[in-house]
């Protein structure tokens, strides 16, 4: 029989500089966060440049940051956009904040330890979709991005009142 945590993936443990280690998984909602942070999962794969001609920092701090989420572990912090049409979408990078301190997970990695992370969270990420059931999935398929629900920190822009407060009368 299958337990609840196998399902989500779990991964290499990731050493962080203050002598703590995060199990990564990944879960619905960490799979979502970055399938609305990078537009699909398939760009989640290749967010990482291998060529060494771009980034890769950030996104290694995205990646790890999502597959420590969880109780205990650490909770995203970011800002999210509607446009017009009802688009949502993520604006800039995702801060990940352990709940026990506030700690921010991209302060607590050794860069040099790069290699490391990408190779735990590619083996964390593809347990958690052969989980999900999408093993069995042609090289290249792609899996369609379906709008998050809830759990956005979503800000609308101000609109003037054309209506002034009721006074209280004193």
């Amino acid at each position: 029989m299958t337990a609840g945590t196998d399902l989500l993936g779990g991964g290499g443990s990731v050493s962080l500089t203050d002598g703590t280690s995060v199990q990564l998984r990944y879960s619905f909602r960490a799979l979502a966060l970055l399938e609305a942070r990078y537009g699909s999962v398939q760009n989640v794969q290749t967010a990482i440049d291998k060529t060494g001609q771009g980034a890769a920092f950030g996104p290694v701090i995205q990646l790890i940051g999502a597959g420590a989420l969880g109780p205990g572990g650490f909770e995203p912090h970011y800002r999210e956009h509607q446009d017009a049409k009802g688009e949502r979408r993520i604006t800039g990078d995702i801060t990940f904040r352990r709940r026990t301190d506030g700690a921010d997970i991209a302060d607590l990695l050794y860069p040099g330890a790069i290699g490391q992370y990408v190779e735990a969270f590619q083996s964390a990420f593809q347990k958690a979709l052969a989980a999900l059931g999408n093993d069995g999935a042609p090289a290249g398929a792609t899996i369609e991005t379906l709008p998050s629900p809830g759990e956005s920190s979503t800000t609308s822009p101000s609109v003037p009142s054309t209506s002034l407060p009721a006074t209280s009368g004193t």
